[in-house]
């Protein structure tokens, strides 16, 4: 609940603060801008080809393969059904937020990719910000050897700060969308951690349904 609280704060301090400004850009996101634009180099160099690399794991489809990979390592029980339904409560809260505010994007002339959606908040840091976190979670509460849960926490907790800084080198966000897309995406996975637990307490969906499924047929031979 702490973390949401904050997440909520957070968003609603940015919100109301872009919205008095008319949506334009604050001071800080000018700083952060120009900023970026003076450290990252020629485009097609170095630079232009980490970050696009960097921003693809907050990307759809690289979110598709960790949901699968998370119902094939669960057997589809409440773990992959929390974490879809999390990935999709936090997608549509972030096209319904984007088209509330309509924030256009930085100058299309400094841009290093092509965006067709609106600014306000980044769709790619809303992802990492419930996708990575919420991940974190899970392997926390399984018996994995503690190598690789090191491994798992420390990737995630690199990727989060490296995707919301690949949307401004790629000069298609500014500081406040980013921060506050992932304070939507935090605030959608501590909602997720709290209806783990509730899972756990009574009991739903602690059985994968793929287990169900061989159970049941197994029933069906043995008949």
């Amino acid at each position: 609940m702490v973390g949401v609280i904050g997440c909520v704060i957070t968003f609603i301090t940015l919100a109301i603060v872009i919205y008095l400004n008319h949506l334009e850009p604050l001071k800080i996101d000018v700083l952060m801008r120009d900023f970026c634009y003076d450290i990252r180099g020629k485009k097609y160099g170095f630079g232009f080809w980490f970050f696009r690399l960097i921003t693809e794991f907050g990307n759809l489809y690289i979110i598709i393969i960790l949901i699968v990979l998370t119902i094939i390592f669960t057997k589809c029980d409440y773990r992959a059904i929390i974490l879809s339904l999390g990935m999709l409560a936090a997608v549509l809260l972030n096209v319904g937020l984007k088209e509330l505010y309509l924030r256009e994007r930085p100058l299309a002339d400094m841009r290093w990719m092509a965006e067709d959606s609106t600014s306000f908040p980044s769709g790619h840091s809303t992802a990492v910000g419930f996708l990575y976190p919420f991940i974190i979670y899970l392997i926390y509460h399984t018996n994995l050897k503690k190598s690789i849960k090191n491994t798992v926490y420390v990737l995630c907790c690199l990727l989060i700060p490296l995707v919301m800084f690949s949307r401004l080198i790629l000069g298609v966000h500014y500081f406040t969308d980013v921060l506050a897309g992932v304070s939507v995406g935090i605030m959608v996975a501590c909602f997720c951690m709290l209806l783990y637990k509730l899972c756990e307490k009574y009991d739903f969906m602690t059985e994968g349904l793929f287990d169900k499924i061989r159970k049941s047929k197994n029933q069906e031979k043995n008949q």
